[in-house]
């Protein structure tokens, strides 16, 4: 599970670039017109009129311009642009073609959303799975079994939630985890979206529940209301458990981020203190001998400390 959120994980981010360039139009001198077809979005309305007062231009001058309000006044580049933006974005008013994903034995008939698969299930959830785990129309076997497991309604989903993390209070106090964007695809970057990252690993959960950092330099382990390493009964961070079923939308990145449309509610949470066994907060398993958390947490800050960091970045949460 990544750390976009950007919350305190460690999580891999993936990005993708475009370098390509478009062709260069010279300008330098006329082009021919002989045997060119014009349509409304070479000319600009000046042109037209311009034809409209030319002799023997009145017919194309009048067919142009039903062109043009057709596809209203919107110059050729930005049309253009805003065909770019449908594709990448999934918008639903383009048509979208239905392919067949081989999913361990099983063909599954999906759509293209952006940069997704996607399926519906008869529970009413959808699938969104990331194209690069898709080869050839089969999907990997990193993802596959998590797929299987999802559509069959027993996927386990582990999240680390740290003690600075923005969405604590509502997690261990309301019952719920938030989402932290409104963005209808699943994203790398959850400030974007309604997607929440979560991983199918319970140990990338913990290692993230126990980060002393988040994206945000304002997310710091020790500036938070009631730190201590002498306490230990201090909260570090919680493991949030959910089981994933058919009936929820669940973007499929990887086999260490699985993401679900938040909000999320219906979660186990099991608390990581100051007193708890480092080895136990990071796998499960205590160790032998057991050794507190709290010997690798950061030194308390004192009071003038404090005050500094609220100055800077606003009350401790």
């Amino acid at each position: 599970m990544r750390g976009h959120d950007r919350q305190s994980d460690h999580e891999l981010t993936g990005r993708r670039s475009a370098g390509d360039r478009g062709p260069v139009v010279r300008t330098d001198r006329a082009a021919s017109t002989a045997g060119q077809a014009w349509s409304a979005g070479d000319l600009s309305p000046h042109a037209v009129s311009d034809l409209q007062n030319s002799a023997g231009n009145a017919a194309v001058a009048a067919s142009l311009a039903g062109q043009r309000q057709q596809h209203g006044s919107q110059p050729p580049v930005q049309r253009m642009f805003q065909k770019m933006k449908n594709a990448v974005s999934g918008n639903r008013s383009a048509a979208q073609q239905e392919v067949n994903v081989r999913v361990g034995e099983d063909d599954i008939p999906m759509t293209r959303q952006g940069a997704f698969y996607v399926f519906r299930t008869p529970q009413g959830g959808r699938a969104y799975i990331h194209d690069v785990a898709v080869v050839n129309g089969v999907l990997n076997d990193d993802l596959t079994p998590h797929v299987m497991k999802y559509r069959m309604g027993g996927l386990a989903l582990y999240r680390g939630i740290p003690r600075h993390h923005e969405t604590w209070h509502d997690v261990n106090g309301g019952g719920v985890i938030p989402p932290l964007g409104s963005g209808e695809l699943p994203d790398y970057a959850t400030n974007n979206t309604s997607f929440i990252p979560f991983s199918p690993s319970e140990r990338v959960a913990r290692g993230s529940a126990v980060a002393t950092r988040g994206m945000a330099e304002r997310n710091r382990a020790e500036y938070v209301q009631g730190y201590s390493r002498s306490n230990e009964n201090f909260f570090v961070g919680l493991v949030a458990t959910v089981v994933a079923g058919p009936n929820l939308d669940v973007g499929f990145f990887n086999g260490g981020e699985v993401q679900i449309r938040g909000p999320v509610h219906g979660f186990e949470t099991n608390h990581i203190r100051m007193g708890t066994d480092v080895q136990e907060a990071l796998t499960g398993t205590p160790g032998d001998p057991r050794e507190p958390i709290s010997e690798n947490r950061p030194n308390t800050p004192n009071e003038e400390q404090k005050k500094e960091f609220e100055k800077e970045h606003g009350m401790l949460p």
